[in-house]
């Protein structure tokens, strides 16, 4: 899988975007209102830095490296966002298997 539109073929995969190191957005794909994309990026780009934060306190707290996050899901009823690195997945939860979502966003987040 080399791009967005391969995502779009993971089943409950309902749109996905990349964002550049500082959020704005690169490419987006699928079923996003093109007025909601670069807000989405931001939202995601930001959620990223909030957690890199949180890892820089637990490796404090604990004395101990390996906390760095490489992304994050966010769980909603219907809905989730996935996310490694720059690479944002939107998916129907009742429809996507979250192992593949995360194993194709790993494939994608060093292109």
């Amino acid at each position: 899988m080399t791009d967005l539109a391969g995502l779009l073929e993971i089943r409950g995969v309902v749109a996905a975007l990349r964002f550049y190191d500082d959020g704005t957005l690169m490419e987006a794909a699928g079923e996003i209102d093109p007025l909601h994309t670069e807000l989405a990026a931001e939202l995601c780009y930001a959620n990223g830095r909030i957690l890199h934060h949180g890892s820089d306190v637990l490796t404090t707290i604990s004395g101990k490296a390996g906390w760095p996050p490489r992304g994050w899901i966010m769980m909603g009823d219907g809905l989730s966002i996935c996310t490694i690195a720059n690479v944002v997945c939107f998916v129907e939860n009742s429809a996507v298997s979250f192992n593949e979502t995360l194993k194709a966003l790993s494939e994608l987040e060093g292109q």
